[in-house]
């Protein structure tokens, strides 16, 4: 991380991406990442340093876009009144509440409501602040889930982790470790269920073989309507819980 001063005074922070692959410097500017910089193997610090500063007049031209779409990004997310989790059965209250502290804390009432207070007129930031929660949340239950499934299938896995994928919804590695995203606990809990039944038959199948399919099948048969299904259940999400 690192921060370049423009010519109107203005700090802007900017991410280096470390890359073995890349030949050249490149940058890139957005509004859901900001700048971010791509340093390839054998270009100092220093010389990279220069670099971005040769680019200020870049940078200072496409700001103005960058930043009049992430302010219309922030006005299009609406915070949720309420979360509802399938494989819980539990229905909350998302109850905000303004106050002089800069952060936000948050106070959790089992089936009944989570409380934000702080400063929730920040869009972005509550989106980030009930992210983590879910997150928290979700470590707890889908962890329970899934012991309960190794159970019943008989399938054995080493250690679990809860993360926020982008893209994926659980994977496994080869030493059958398995990281579940928490996005799931949104999601019916029949899709939750072949998601995990999923990654622990990639402790051992390790690919999408006829073998591997038909383990899936042997404890749900009619799991390609499922795996149908979730080809779009990403962009079902509210837009909340993908804000950055």
């Amino acid at each position: 991380m690192g921060y370049l001063t423009l010519a109107d005074g203005r700090t802007l922070d900017y991410q280096v991406r470390q890359s073995a692959r890349a030949k050249y410097m490149r940058m890139h500017l957005s509004a859901a990442k900001g700048l971010v910089v791509t340093q390839p193997q054998g270009v100092s610090t220093r010389q990279l340093q220069q670099w971005i500063n040769s680019q200020t007049d870049w940078i200072t031209t496409h700001l103005p876009r960058i930043e009049a779409q992430a302010k219309t990004h922030q006005q299009a997310l609406s915070l949720p009144d309420s979360m509802h989790f399938p494989i819980t059965g539990e229905h909350l209250k998302v109850i905000y509440k303004t106050t002089d502290n800069n952060d936000i804390s948050w106070s959790y009432h089992a089936h009944d409501a989570l409380h934000l207070s702080g400063a929730v007129e920040d869009t972005a930031f509550c989106c980030q602040v009930l992210q983590k929660w879910l997150q928290g949340y979700a470590r707890r239950h889908l962890g329970k889930l899934l012991e309960q499934i190794a159970q019943e299938t008989g399938l054995h896995y080493g250690s679990y982790r809860v993360k926020g994928q982008a893209t994926r919804w659980g994977s496994c590695s080869t030493r059958s470790n398995i990281n579940l995203n928490y996005k799931l606990m949104l999601l019916p809990t029949e899709w939750v269920r072949y998601t995990l039944i999923h990654e622990l038959c990639h402790t051992v199948e390790m690919n999408h073989s006829k073998h591997f399919w038909a383990l899936v099948e042997q404890f749900i048969p009619d799991y390609k309507t499922t795996h149908m299904q979730m080809k779009t259940a990403m962009n079902q999400l509210p837009a909340w819980v993908n804000a950055k």
